[in-house]
């Protein structure tokens, strides 16, 4: 007993030359103690303040009581905080309405969104900040604070005609209680309820920024095919696009998830990056010696100007990546970082990570509880405690060639991961065995892709063309990480799936207790485990990375140069190899059939001409999927449609033409015109607009010519357009390709109109030239098309029919494989058709003209 009161007695004596540490670690631990304890916080308030007035009279009375004194107000100080916000506490909360009666029926909420949307599933969640609530309609209001997640349809990021942050919005729908997995902040939850957006607000200067980083993406999106560009974007800027889904599983089986979210790494590589340019004029002088210190103060003003511009940058970054936990803890170290040597002061990365803690729990509680932090804050601080323990190991590893890098990705992979074990195994439910190998393939590359990222967004800006060149660069690196990530993920016992192991967050409690006493015995035993050979200076993939010096430099810019010499090196021999490696085919022309999630299918067909040029018709009702085909299908270096042609204005088909809009270089939109447009199709012509691309309508009767390849003859809508009905089939686009030795028509959803049928059979039927090889048409499965689309057929008499069978919902059973047959759907096919396809959703059917004529079959989608 007297030997542990000795060494308490030590420890309170040393803690006292941190008292940052100490107040952090009992801030927190207050914190968790009152929402265990449900504390009120009228309880706690005086003897917080008789706790905080003997703390400050003890403490230069006694070293020992006024540590313990500060330890203790520190404690009740988090436990005071977080009873203030604990909604538990507070009758007002959004949360007390799950409890009550009036909260089970329909609500009004009027509220501000307080965040940028973000895209979970196929949906697209605002984060609201309640104002007040009504039970009756509107009528009556009573104040109500708190956040609450909503779910709205659509799968745009940045949706001009949805809210967007600071916008103030009016709800009608049921509130419900908020998930499990869910920001810790949430009170409540509204699924799809019926929005209205009242006014525009918020901060400008946050809404700018979220503005600008949506551009960002887009701009990057225009650069690069996917899913190369969702990866740098989430590297960059840390935000989630739909093309990423199927990636995200991959990296956080490899333990590499830290390369697609903000981090301090990326903080400080970015801050270096601004002051490469400026680090001429920081450098000390031979005779600043001699100077007064008033004239020292003046000549330091580029490092005092350096420091201003790293510091907005820093600002700047962290808000472009989402200001989430994880991305303000790594800003506020990188601030610290930058300010501390202009202050005179030595940066203490302990220190730092205490503070930033401190400020981000003391401005909301809950974010103890939010995995990202979690991660994030263990993840640094087991980097900078255990790598030295696990690079004295792999300290012969250092006489191989790059010895020091493979050394110091190794560690801090290994420290990282055995920090943060339990809470990825109950945030992810998994538990990677190949994150060194995975970490040590993927990392290096970290620091060459936030430059060729950053250069395409500057560049973009201002000369576009320019920007696809840096694309073609970094497309390598990009390619590179995917499949060294999806290698690694693919390797015998990769990982381990802990969704059926009976972890709890006692567990998780007690492996930290058990590392904590482990480092403690370490500590006391061997001190110099824990420092690294090479001094006191930490790891590199710490957020508490150094200046660096001439010598580091100087090694940072041959690795640099290499990788991009290897990069211009592959660029070189990818072009040569395309261009010895010519497609003969003068025309390929490949229909799809795709898909949502939702189990909403629809089609697009791709016509990629012998010169080069490229004609879209329609998008699916996914962009995903479009994006998918797409990137399959032209080269990587192909930004640009020449045509885009639009249909009919469905969701089914003008979802993923959306998307392409944004990602490409459109040449010239097309459709036939809609009497009364959606607000899809509205935004499809606001993005034409305002991209400025050359749009118009089309009518019966109209010839377009791309080259002497390819001519476009429009058969349907005539001028006026029809009324009533089904206006958006009647009024469809019909289409007749002509290439040499092929004509293909394209009746598309015209095939299910009555009226576009008749129209259609008397202008072929008056068309001496009306007999075409080739028939492509939408149905809908189940659905019995009307009688006039045989009639159709019999009078075209086509060698091959492709049929495109849509479907408006998910499927309640599997549908069959494709088949030459019309199978369960009722089509009567004349016998004179030599060949029929009925394509099902995810397929894709191919024609290629070459030299010595047609051919086509099903190829994979």
């Amino acid at each position: 007993m007297a030997v542990s009161l000795l060494l308490l007695g030590q420890a309170l004596v040393r803690l006292r030359k941190f008292p940052l540490l100490t107040v952090c670690s009992a801030w927190l631990a207050g914190i968790v103690l009152a929402d265990w304890l449900q504390f009120s916080p009228r309880w706690l308030l005086l003897p917080l303040l008789a706790l905080a007035l003997a703390t400050v009279v003890g403490w230069r009375r006694c070293e020992r009581a006024g540590v313990l004194l500060l330890f203790l107000s520190a404690l009740l100080a988090g436990a005071w905080r977080m009873a203030l916000a604990d909604p538990r506490h507070d009758p007002l909360a959004v949360a007390s309405l799950l409890r009550s009666a009036a909260g089970t029926g329909q609500l009004v909420v009027h509220g501000e969104v307080s965040a940028p949307p973000a895209l979970e599933g196929h949906a697209r969640r605002l984060t609201v900040s309640v104002m007040e609530v009504s039970s009756d309609g509107g009528l009556h209001w009573w104040p109500r604070h708190g956040e609450i997640a909503v779910f709205t349809s659509g799968t745009l990021l940045d949706d001009p005609y949805g809210p967007a942050y600071g916008d103030e919005v009016l709800l009608r729908g049921r509130l419900l209680p908020p998930s499990r997995a869910g920001a810790p902040d949430l009170q409540a939850l509204m699924a799809f309820p019926r929005l209205a957006v009242r006014r525009h607000g918020g901060n400008p200067l946050l809404a700018l920024l979220y503005t600008l980083r949506f551009r960002l993406a887009a701009l990057i999106a225009r650069a690069l095919p996917q899913p190369e560009a969702a990866l740098l974007v989430a590297i960059l800027l840390g935000l989630r696009t739909p093309p990423l889904q199927p990636l995200t599983p991959l990296f956080n089986v490899t333990g590499t998830a830290h390369l697609i979210v903000p981090s301090g790494f990326k903080v400080t590589l970015l801050a270096g990056l601004l002051a490469l340019p400026l680090q001429p004029l920081t450098r000390p002088k031979p005779d600043d010696w001699l100077l007064l210190p008033a004239q020292r103060r003046r000549s330091q003003r580029w490092l005092w100007l350096l420091c201003v511009l790293q510091l907005l940058t820093i600002a700047a970054y962290t808000v472009l990546s989402g200001a989430g936990p994880a991305a303000l803890r790594a800003g506020f170290m990188g601030a610290l970082l930058v300010l501390a040597p202009r202050l005179g002061r030595h940066y203490h990365v302990y220190s730092a990570l205490a503070a930033a803690a401190l400020a981000m729990s003391l401005a909301d509680p809950f974010v103890l509880w939010d995995s990202g932090f979690q991660l994030s804050f263990l993840g640094t601080l087991g980097i900078v405690l255990l790598t030295p323990l696990f690079a004295r190991p792999l300290r012969r590893l250092e006489r191989w060639p790059a010895g020091s890098l493979l050394v110091e990705a190794l560690a801090v992979t290994l420290a990282a991961q055995v920090a943060t074990l339990p809470v990825f195994a109950l945030t992810f439910a998994q538990l990677s065995f190949v994150a060194p190998l995975a970490n040590l393939l993927t990392v290096p590359l970290l620091e060459l892709l936030l430059l060729l990222g950053v250069a395409i967004c500057l560049l973009g800006t201002v000369c576009f063309p320019l920007a696809l060149v840096v694309g073609w660069l970094a497309w390598f690196p990009l390619q590179y990480v995917i499949d060294a990530v999806a290698f690694c993920a693919r390797l015998p016992l990769a990982w381990l799936s802990t969704s059926d192991w009976p972890l709890s967050v006692p567990l998780a409690w007690g492996y930290y207790l058990l590392l904590t006493g482990a480092l403690g015995l370490g500590w006391r035993s061997c001190p110099a485990l824990f420092v690294s050979s090479s001094g006191n200076s930490p790891p590199q993939g710490s957020a508490n990375r150094p200046e660096p010096g001439k010598g580091h430099g100087r090694k940072r810019g041959v690795l640099l140069g290499g990788q991009l010499a290897l990069v211009l090196l592959l660029l070189l021999a990818t072009g040569l190899r395309t261009l010895l490696s010519q497609d003969s085919a003068r025309l390929v022309l490949t229909t799809f059939a795709l898909a949502s999630p939702s189990g909403v299918t629809g089609p697009a067909v791709l016509v990629q001409m012998a010169h080069g040029g490229v004609l879209l018709i329609d998008g699916g009702p996914d962009a995903t999927a479009l994006a998918h085909v797409l990137d399959r299908r032209l080269p990587f270096w192909q930004r640009r449609i020449d045509w885009l042609v639009l249909s009919a204005p469905l969701l089914s088909h003008l979802t993923g033409l959306q998307d392409a809009t944004s990602r490409f270089e459109i040449g010239q939109a097309l459709d036939g015109g809609v009497l009364h447009p959606g607000t899809g199709y509205a935004l499809w012509r606001r993005t034409l607009r305002e991209s400025g691309v050359p749009y118009q309508t089309l009518r019966q009767g109209q010839l377009l010519s791309a080259g002497q390849s390819l001519r476009l003859e429009i058969l349907w809508p005539p001028s006026p357009l029809h009324r009533g009905g089904d206006e958006a089939r009647n009024n469809a686009l019909v289409l007749r390709l002509v290439a040499p030795g092929l004509r293909l028509l394209l009746l598309g959803e015209a095939a299910q109109s009555s009226y576009a049928l008749s129209g259609l059979l008397t202008a072929v039927g008056s068309s001496s030239a009306g007999q075409d090889d080739v028939v492509l048409a939408s149905l809908t499965a189940g659905q019995r098309p009307p009688p006039a689309f045989s009639r159709l057929l019999e009078l075209l008499h086509p060698s091959l029919l492709v049929v495109n069978m849509t479907t408006t919902r998910s499927p309640s059973v599997a549908p069959r494989p494709n088949s030459n047959g019309p199978g369960e759907w009722p089509v009567t096919v004349p016998p004179d058709v030599k060949h029929t396809f009925f394509l099902r959703a995810p397929a894709a059917f191919t024609l290629e003209s070459r030299q010595t004529g047609w051919s086509f079959g099903p190829t994979a989608p």
